[in-house]
């Protein structure tokens, strides 16, 4: 963590007599921004589109199942269904991927602990709908070289699990990218939100007293666009 704040800011914001009384300082519980409504940044739009894109292959390999349930269906119907629930956790994966990678870039561009956290999860969750694409085009392929249709109903089988498995990975990718986006878009001054500003800087690994400062240079600048970029910059610059 860099050194505490240069005194010349808080002096200034001092003078203007906006210092925010130390009983002021508990700030509870901040709810950060669901999927759907993620900030319209890169990270955010990144986030529904495998929120949607999760939903998609959930609801394909919930019919590749129903279609291995059914008897009257054949090997070829098995690895028909087994390749779309393949097809859907491929194309999940690779839009986890892309969720990860914008929650990253957010990341690096809010440098602050709770982002980076976000980010550490999207890119554990785009890995692991990578493995669970893998595991869906092996099943599909085995369910093509079956003969049988209970062993390719099976196979067809097993590909539909390891597509929903990767919907839930995509899932919790666009999730960490909502999050990770929200985080950005507060740390802006065209997006600020000062109770969820005083929430990450409580949640931050830095000294007691450099949160105490940071939250009253917070409050502070919060009615001052003049002021606001620079202490945003200056909270910023302490927690990374």
């Amino acid at each position: 963590m860099r050194k505490a704040l240069p005194l010349i800011v808080i002096l200034v914001l001092a003078a203007a007599g906006w210092w925010w009384s130390q009983s002021q300082q508990d700030t509870g519980d901040t709810e950060i921004a669901t999927v759907e409504d993620a900030p319209e940044t890169p990270a955010g739009q990144a986030a529904e589109i495998a929120a949607e894109t999760a939903t998609t292959a959930a609801e394909v390999a919930s019919q590749t199942e129903t279609e291995t349930q059914d008897p009257a269906e054949g090997t070829s119907e098995a690895s028909d269904a087994a390749s779309s629930a393949a097809d859907a956790a491929a194309d999940a994966a690779a839009v986890a991927a892309d969720a990860a990678a914008e929650a990253v870039r957010a990341s690096d561009e809010a440098g602050v602990d709770a982002a980076s956290s976000a980010a550490e999860e999207a890119e554990a969750a785009a890995e692991a709908a990578i493995e669970a694409a893998d595991r869906a085009a092996d099943a599909a392929a085995e369910a093509g070289d079956e003969t049988a249709p209970a062993a390719a109903d099976d196979a067809a089988a097993e590909a539909a699990t390891a597509a929903d498995d990767a919907a839930e990975a995509t899932s919790t990718a666009a999730d960490a990218a909502a999050t990770a986006a929200e985080i950005e878009a507060v740390l802006t001054p065209e997006g600020f939100d000062a109770a969820q500003v005083i929430e990450i800087i409580e949640t931050a690994s830095i000294p007691d007293t450099q949160k105490a400062t940071l939250k009253r240079l917070v409050e502070s600048a919060a009615e001052n666009p003049a002021l606001l970029r620079a202490a945003l910059n200056q909270v910023k610059a302490v927690m990374q």
